[in-house]
């Protein structure tokens, strides 16, 4: 009876006592690897986009607003607030702002227009400047180049380079048949890479608007937004997908050759980030929209952080600090050196 009770005790153990343990143990080394932000700024509306231009945040949200936030301050400023715009639904809302930029005293603004249009803006000395002809064109993002040129990215998956200053198209070219998702530039090396629907990278050069390269393999399904670095004759890629995957090539210009490789998330990926010297890289991991910061060489996660409400929309690395905002009104700034 007494051999039946130990066996009895020791099935137990095994099947009850002994998981629980692992899972406590499990939490705990998930606990000490989870950061909480330095630094939470909540606006008043819900936030589309974020762009980091030095030490100054630059801010779209879904009211009509650009906003500066400094990045030594606890909250942001007011830069401008675009006009209301209507549809066939309202006479009268205010529009999103799905990208912004500067260069200089000049911002660059991209926003929502009149039944279902898209305006293009330039800011600059408290004076709001609407670029002409712009509304057929259904531009899904915008970028300076320089002071005289615009990259835009048309829904159709076509690329343009347009002139500021004589206010016509120097090209404008199609890269696919694919819906368009995102695009990056590196300006000092005059590269663009876009993303699209088909899980396709096109890199090229924005002087020209022609393809030097296409990444694929990683992604087979849309990717939502993309970024990548250059160092010495090595470009990093980071891609966010649909698939629930994050890809990672890296180009070598010289010899053209090509790496990839992919990390499985646990949600899709809406957003993902890398340092300027691409050696770390950071993905929204889950539904809660947790990041997982990891090494580009190695997929080691580094450090787990943990805080936002909604969905990210953008992940910005700067020399000590991440920042991340979402769909909702959060902003939060992470100390990558604790």
């Amino acid at each position: 009876m007494r051999i039946y009770l130990k066996k009895m005790m020791a099935i137990l153990w095994i099947l009850w006592v002994s998981p629980l343990m692992m899972y406590s143990e499990e939490s705990k080394i998930t606990k000490e690897r989870t950061s909480q932000p330095q630094k939470k700024i909540v606006l008043e509306n819900n936030i589309v986009v974020t762009h980091l231009i030095k030490n100054s945040l630059l801010i779209g949200t879904d009211f009509g607003e650009v906003l500066e936030l400094r990045l030594e301050e606890s909250s942001p400023k007011l830069l401008t607030k675009l006009p209301d715009i209507a549809s066939f639904y309202a006479e009268s809302y205010a529009p999103k702002v799905y990208s912004v930029d500067r260069l200089g005293e000049q911002v660059l603004i991209h926003s929502e227009g009149n039944f279902g249009t898209k305006n293009l803006f330039i800011f600059s000395k408290g004076s709001l400047e609407m670029l002409p002809n712009m509304e057929s064109l259904n531009i899904k993002k915008a970028a300076f180049v320089d002071e005289k040129r615009i990259f835009l990215g048309l829904a159709s998956n076509e690329i343009v380079l347009y002139d500021i200053k004589q206010k016509q198209i120097l090209y404008r070219k199609q890269l696919s048949e694919a819906s368009f998702s995102d695009f990056a530039l590196e300006i000092p090396s005059n590269y663009y890479v876009v993303a699209c629907e088909s899980g396709i990278l096109y890199f090229g050069s924005i002087d020209s608007g022609e393809v030097i390269a296409e990444l694929e393999g990683e992604n087979k399904d849309n990717v939502y937004q993309v970024q990548f670095a250059k160092v010495g004759d090595i470009m990093t890629f980071i891609t966010a997908g649909q698939d629930r995957k994050v890809g990672v090539y890296r180009l070598n210009l010289k010899t053209n050759k090509v790496e990839s490789y992919g990390i499985v998330a646990n949600f899709l990926v809406y957003s993902v980030g890398m340092s300027a010297d691409s050696t770390l890289g950071a993905y929204m991991q889950n539904e809660q929209s947790e990041i997982s910061v990891f090494r580009i060489s190695d997929k080691q996660e580094i450090t787990h952080l943990s805080g936002h409400t909604s969905l990210l929309n953008n992940i910005i690395f700067t020399n000590s600090h991440l920042i991340s905002s979402e769909d909702g009104k959060n902003i939060l700034i992470w100390n990558l050196k604790e």
